[in-house]
């Protein structure tokens, strides 16, 4: 071995050797670190609990009460996280929770929506995790039904965009912790968004859903269920209508434009399904 490429081995041992030294004389310091922020928090939140701050007067101390999105990916949530157990445990009888103060401040479903985003978050995801976990314990030990957490989610409100919407996901979840509770009877996502809505409305929107690239796949699903469920029950194209949109059989001229798309949306199923050729098919009632 040349003296060049020995002086080279020499070097790069020398580095490493300083490296490693570097990060064995920065490590206690980093760790020092950290316990000097941690003492100085519990101090503040000692100081805290001794002047009576509510968690609302914390939220806001921290700066919390920024915007949803922000307040959950904060690393302050932690901090209230502990403040409000503190306040458990010195006053037992007078419970508060960080889900209860973002939702005091923000509303439910806002809340909801957020903290599917923030679980998908590598940072934030643990926390946010068990804040969703509190929100559906909180609904289920208040004795709320499907339909009273689709309503408090405001799901309708959504219109076509229901279909790729993080509330969904929040009900899904709802629904199975629902379900282990009250195993008679069973619902599920299809049942809870068909009754929320009415089932007239539901496949109104639906039909909509079908004719956008965004939502067309998130909503097939739920368009294959629905007429399934109308041809188990032989409802032909026509007769939709009356059954399901409720028009007076002798007034077929108030039908309108949403009725038609889901009409003709049904029939393409229905043929299809009953083989039925569909160049020979005169329907009278067709609006």
């Amino acid at each position: 071995m040349d003296s060049t490429r020995l002086l080279r081995a020499s070097v790069k041992t020398d580095d490493e050797r300083a490296i490693v030294g570097l990060d064995q004389l920065i490590s206690p310091i980093k760790s020092g670190a950290s316990k000097v922020a941690q003492g100085a928090e519990a101090t503040r939140l000692n100081v805290w609990l001794l002047k009576r701050k509510t968690a609302v007067g914390a939220f806001t101390k921290l700066k919390l009460d920024q915007g949803v999105d922000k307040a959950l990916s904060s690393p302050n949530l932690k901090t209230l996280s502990n403040y409000v157990d503190m306040l458990k445990k010195k006053y037992p009888d007078n419970q508060v929770s960080v889900v209860e103060t973002l939702t005091a401040k923000y509303g439910e479903a806002a809340v909801a929506k957020s903290l599917v985003t923030t679980k998908r978050a590598t940072n934030s995801k643990d926390i946010a995790a068990k804040l969703q976990a509190e929100q559906l314990l909180g609904w289920l030990n208040s004795e709320k039904s499907v339909k009273d957490v689709f309503m408090l989610l405001k799901i309708a409100d959504d219109g076509v965009l229901f279909a790729i919407s993080r509330k969904m996901e929040t009900l899904d979840e709802y629904i199975n912790l629902f379900n282990t509770k009250n195993p008679q009877p069973q619902t599920n996502l299809f049942r809870a968004l068909r009754d929320g809505s009415g089932e007239d409305k539901f496949v109104v929107v639906v039909a909509k859903a079908m004719t956008l690239p965004k939502t067309a796949v998130a909503a097939r699903g739920f368009q294959k269920t629905l007429f399934k469920r109308w041809i188990n029950q032989d409802y032909d194209p026509a007769s939709i209508y009356v059954k399901v949109f409720k028009v007076p059989e002798n007034n077929m001229g108030s039908v309108t434009s949403e009725m038609k798309l889901v009409n003709r949306l049904y029939r393409e199923v229905y043929y299809r399904a009953k083989k039925i050729d569909v160049t020979t098919v005169v329907d009278p009632r067709h609006v």
